[in-house]
């Protein structure tokens, strides 16, 4: 039975795509069997990896859009190979119509649980990109999930952001919809180690959200990552022995460490 990670932070620009693009790469690189879920309807995730949100069909979107209707999902159908080992559950701009429809939906909070549980033998891991919100969408994450991952851009009010989501966890928990969600770890992004400022305001993000849930591992600011998002490939594939490559390889190795 594969574990799965949501990775969640109701604020935009962290890094939730890079990192799910990047640390499927690097689960994938390791031999793990990996599904990546653009679960925003956005859709970077799946032009990340080089498609058109616009133009797929079927995506998450239709496997939703079936179980709203009442009728049974098959999210296999909408699965994509990626270049890189790894496959995608894609997404579409529609997707921004289903939490009106899921309001009226029995067991409304567990709609991606039904959705994924045909499919999780097929994988060792599986990764939900979220999208920034704390919507329903986000909670159906969260209710799938064994564990979150929250990546955090390193700024003076990031611990503030962090605070938020990790509340919405705990009333996942506190609800019962996931008793058993913890924190797979907190993972500093957008980090420039070279200056003063950014080492204390690094200090003060491990002081307010407890050193012991923050990753070792940070993802250094880098020009490369952009240029990878322009090249539709991860930054294991664009630039296999950068910085931010290795971080990803660490953080994956990491990930499996813990189960």
């Amino acid at each position: 039975m594969s574990k799965i990670i949501a990775i969640a932070m109701q604020k935009g620009g962290v890094g939730k795509t890079t990192t799910t693009v990047n640390l499927a790469a690097a689960l994938a690189e390791c031999g793990q069997r990996v599904l990546a879920v653009d679960l925003d309807a956005q859709g970077n995730l799946t032009q990340h990896v080089g498609l058109d949100p616009e133009k797929l069909t079927p995506t998450v979107y239709d496997a939703f859009r079936d179980e709203i209707d009442g009728y049974e999902s098959v999210a296999e159908e909408a699965i994509r190979q990626t270049s890189e080992a790894f496959d995608l559950l894609p997404s579409q701009p529609e997707l921004s119509l289903v939490e009106i429809g899921l309001m009226n939906v029995i067991s409304r909070e567990k709609v991606l649980s039904i959705i994924l549980q045909p499919i999780r033998e097929h994988y060792d891991y599986i990764l939900i990109d979220c999208n920034p919100s704390l919507g329903l969408l986000v909670v159906n994450a969260l209710a799938a999930a064994d564990s979150v991952l929250i990546p955090v851009q390193t700024e003076y009010l990031a611990a503030r952001g962090a605070n938020m989501i990790l509340a919405t966890i705990d009333t996942v928990r506190r609800k019962q919809l996931n008793p058993n969600l913890y924190i797979e770890g907190i993972l500093l992004t957008m980090v420039d180690t070279r200056t003063i400022l950014m080492r204390e305001v690094i200090e003060a993000v491990k002081e307010q959200l407890g050193e012991q849930n923050v990753f070792d591992v940070v993802i250094k600011r880098s020009i490369r990552f952009a240029e990878s998002v322009v090249a539709g490939k991860s930054i294991l594939a664009y630039d296999s022995s950068s910085q931010g490559a290795e971080a990803y390889r660490t953080l994956a190795k990491e990930i499996m460490g813990n189960g």
